[in-house]
C-alpha cells in the first residue's frame, strides 16, 4: 500500500532558490553540493517511512548520499539499496552495483542560450539490473494493478517513463505490461551490443514546479512501493 505524507517539494527546494548552473563559481559548486545533501537528507526520513509502510521495516535497506562535485547541475545522489554487500571496497561500489536501487537527486536551475531559466527540481530513478528484472516479472499482477488504480482519477504524471535512447516507453497506463516491455527491450539491447553487462532497466521521473505537486509524492510513493515489492520477492 502507499501512504500520503503531504510532502512539499517546493519547500524542500527553497534553499536552492537563486542558484543557476551557468552562474556557479567553484565555491558555489561546493555550496550547492552541501545544500543538495541537506535537501535529500530531509527527504530520506519520509522515504524510509514509505518503505516501512509498504513492507515490514526498512532495517535491511541501506541509504547514503553520494556527492558528485564534477556535475554542476546535479551535485549528488541519495541511493537506497538492499543492505546485502556486493562490494567489500566501499559503500559507493556497493550502491552502484546493487541489483536494484532507488535513486533521488536534485538538479539546479539552468539558463539556456535564449536566457530562459528552467527551474530546479527532483530526479527519481528505480534502477533494475538483470536479476531484479526477473524478480519484477514474478511479482503478482495485483501489485501493479493496485498502484495504477491509486494514480487514476486525474491526469497521469507526464514524463514518468523508462529511460531509453530510441523508444518511448511510458510507465502508465498498463504498468505491468510496460515493465515487461522494457525488460524485453533491455535484453534485446544487451544482446545487440554483445555486452557482458546487462542494459539496466531504469524507471525515471523528473519533477519541477511546472508539474502538479501531487505528482511528486504519487510517483515517489509508487517507486518506493515497487522497491519494497522487489525487495520482498528477493527473499522468497
Amino acid at each position: 500500500m502507499t501512504t500520503s505524507l503531504m510532502l512539499d517539494p517546493n519547500a524542500l527546494l527553497k534553499p536552492l532558490n537563486g542558484y543557476i548552473v551557468e552562474d556557479l563559481t567553484n565555491a558555489d559548486i561546493a555550496a550547492t553540493g552541501a545544500i543538495a545533501a541537506s535537501i535529500l537528507g530531509d527527504l530520506a526520513a519520509p522515504v524510509l517511512k514509505m518503505l516501512s509502510v509498504a513492507g515490514d521495516s526498512a532495517d535491511d535497506i541501506s541509504l547514503e548520499f553520494f556527492p558528485d562535485p564534477d556535475d554542476e547541475s546535479t551535485p549528488g545522489t541519495l541511493i537506497f539499496w538492499p543492505a546485502t554487500r556486493t562490494s567489500l571496497k566501499s559503500s559507493y561500489d556497493d550502491a552502484y552495483q546493487a541489483e536494484y536501487s532507488l535513486r533521488l537527486a536534485v538538479f539546479l536551475s539552468e539558463r539556456d542560450d535564449s536566457d530562459v531559466i528552467y527551474p530546479a527540481g527532483f530526479s527519481m530513478v528505480l534502477k533494475l539490473n538483470e536479476s531484479a528484472c526477473e524478480l519484477v516479472k514474478n511479482l503478482p499482477p495485483a501489485v501493479f494493478e493496485r498502484l495504477e488504480f491509486q494514480m487514476k482519477g486525474g491526469p497521469l504524471p507526464g514524463g514518468f517513463e523508462f529511460l531509453d535512447d530510441s523508444e518511448h516507453i511510458p510507465v502508465l497506463p498498463n504498468m505491468r505490461r510496460q515493465f515487461l516491455k522494457a525488460i524485453t527491450r533491455a535484453h534485446s539491447v544487451t544482446a545487440k551490443k554483445r555486452s557482458k553487462e546487462f542494459e539496466a532497466v531504469m524507471v525515471h521521473y523528473i519533477w519541477d514546479n511546472t508539474e502538479p505537486q501531487a505528482h511528486f509524492e504519487a510517483v515517489l510513493s509508487t517507486l518506493a512501493t515497487l522497491f519494497v515489492a522487489i525487495h520482498h520477492q528477493s527473499k522468497l
